[in-house]
């Protein structure tokens, strides 16, 4: 969790709690450690790029179709990269640091 007003909605809370989601506290003003940030968007954004869409349905279907593609391989490799870049912020004790050092 990020701190964006949507996701502090008591409907999302409670719709994650319903389902026993664990929430994750996010640091603020981190965004590119924000999970999808940080894996998701960029790997739909590096396949797609340079394609031409006709509609938005087309955009959403070949993204649904990437995102039922991940394996949880793929999930598990990008959870403990994710991890590894936690730990160096809170190592930094949240102040820049470089991403090359993943």
């Amino acid at each position: 969790m990020n701190n964006v007003p949507a996701h502090n909605a008591l409907s999302v809370k409670q719709f994650l709690a319903n389902k026993n989601i664990t929430v994750l506290e996010h640091p603020p003003y981190l965004l590119d450690l924000t999970p999808c940030d940080f894996y998701l968007f960029p790997k739909i954004k590096s396949i797609i790029k340079g394609t031409n869409f006709v509609s938005v349905q087309e955009v959403k279907a070949n993204t649904t179709e990437l995102l039922n593609s991940l394996t949880e391989h793929d999930l598990r490799n990008y959870f403990e990269l994710w991890q590894h870049c936690m730990q160096l912020c809170v190592n930094s004790e949240g102040n820049y640091f470089d991403g090359d050092h993943r």
